[in-house]
């Protein structure tokens, strides 16, 4: 049984490696006709860069465990997905009390609902894989 740090780990994980991914005309998201699932992309504070920034290029090892994670928040309810991803993404609680005009400690208590739901579902899915 996985815990919930270590989901949320994945879940980081599996966002940087889906930004890190090539993205031409046929693969990226196409924004409001995108088939991808249905999910809050960016933040209104994106993060400051810096100079020197590096280029994080997946290996195969990176990119089967995301499209996995995908998987998962496929199975799971929109708002819990969507929660997982902002917060992978490192969306700030305050937009998401704007965003669904719920309290930071009721959005909290789905968050790690749905991170549970999710580590137990990564942990079957392992589980049938060996």
């Amino acid at each position: 049984m996985m815990c919930q740090k270590k989901m949320k780990h994945k879940l980081e994980k599996a966002a940087l490696t889906l930004r890190a991914m090539p993205k031409t005309s046929k693969t990226a998201p196409m924004g409001h006709k995108s088939t991808w699932p249905d999910m809050i992309r960016k933040s209104k504070n994106g993060a400051i860069l810096r100079r020197g920034t590096c280029v994080i290029v997946p290996n195969n090892e990176d990119i089967t465990e995301c499209y996995m994670i995908l998987d998962i928040l496929y199975e799971i309810t929109d708002m819990q997905r969507q929660l997982l991803w902002a917060r992978a993404n490192h969306i700030s609680w305050q937009a998401l009390q704007q965003r669904y005009g719920r309290s930071r400690t009721h959005l909290n208590r789905l968050y790690n609902r749905a991170l549970s739901l999710a580590a137990d579902r990564y942990s079957e899915i392992k589980i049938n894989n060996r």
